[in-house]
């Protein structure tokens, strides 16, 4: 499948915020569901769409800039407005603000290794029955993006507890996460190392209600799921990359 992706970061944005008077407190961080309303925010992606139908994605920061050869679009513009905010850049060039929706998200985050598209994703959620509430175990987080895929469905009050044995795949991944929750989720837990090793030692048996694999050997990890978690035994999707 095709990796290449419409949706880019610009690489032109200006730091002004030294013109800015300075604030005494900081606002708290905005997460979860209520990371998806409102007005736009410093630090969230934003999809620029223009007249043309051309979309760029984009982070907001205080002072920023989006630089292209048709004008250049502060992004204080932006900040604060509500989504799907039209503006004008200083070319004359109309834009439309919007926050990426998840399967635009996972087509232009950070990766590492390749991602779960949203059509599997889809799938996995489905044929796994990931409900809201469930407690799912997860292994090989990769970039995230099936990561995200489960959190959303489980829900603040659901668990997703992921394994990655590979460091630098997991920093990507944590990244990926907080930027799509707009900071920690709360259901969200990430351990670093072998799924056969280490999940008898954080989890209890019995405790775990679906089993989501997306390695090389899931086969390797089948002959304890009866023994340490029954009731994730008739529930589990394997694939593999």
């Amino acid at each position: 499948m095709n990796n290449t992706s419409p949706f880019r970061e610009s690489e032109h944005m200006t730091d002004q915020s030294h013109e800015r008077p300075e604030t005494t407190q900081s606002a708290a961080p905005v997460r979860g569901a209520a990371n998806r309303r409102g007005p736009l925010r410093v630090g969230e992606r934003v999809q620029l769409t223009d007249d043309s139908g051309r979309i760029t994605t984009i982070t907001l920061a205080e002072g920023g800039e989006y630089h292209t050869h048709r004008g250049v679009l502060a992004h204080q513009e932006l900040i604060g407005a509500p989504e799907g905010t039209v503006v004008t850049n200083s070319g004359g060039i109309q834009f439309q603000a919007l926050r990426p929706l998840l399967k635009d998200f996972v087509l232009s985050m950070p990766r590492g290794a390749a991602v779960v598209y949203p059509k599997d994703a889809g799938q996995i959620v489905t044929m796994a029955d990931i409900f809201p509430g469930a407690r799912v175990v997860e292994a090989g987080v990769g970039s995230g993006a099936l990561s995200i895929s489960l959190l959303r469905a489980v829900g603040d009050e659901g668990t997703v507890h992921s394994f990655e044995r590979r460091e630098e795949f997991a920093d990507i991944a944590r990244g990926n996460i907080e930027t799509m929750f707009g900071g920690p989720h709360p259901a969200w837990q990430l351990t670093l190392g072998d799924l056969a090793e280490e999940l008898p030692r954080v989890e209890e048996a019995g405790s775990v209600d679906r089993v989501v694999l997306d390695m090389l050997a899931p086969w390797e990890c089948l002959d304890a799921w009866p023994t340490y978690w029954p009731r994730a035994a008739s529930s589990c999707v394997m694939s593999r990359p």
